[in-house]
């Protein structure tokens, strides 16, 4: 990353825009289950 960029300022406007932009193409990674959750697991997680 250039060091002119990293420094520069925004206002807040613009900033929630990009963040906005970037949150859409967010994508969580799955989550992986050690175990398969026993019956009132399922109860409690709700």
């Amino acid at each position: 990353m250039n060091t002119n960029t990293s420094k520069q300022k925004i206002d807040a406007k613009e900033a929630l825009n990009l963040l906005e932009q970037a949150w859409a193409y967010y994508t969580p990674e799955p989550v992986k289950a050690d175990k398969e959750p026993e019956l009132f697991e399922y109860a409690n997680a709700a």
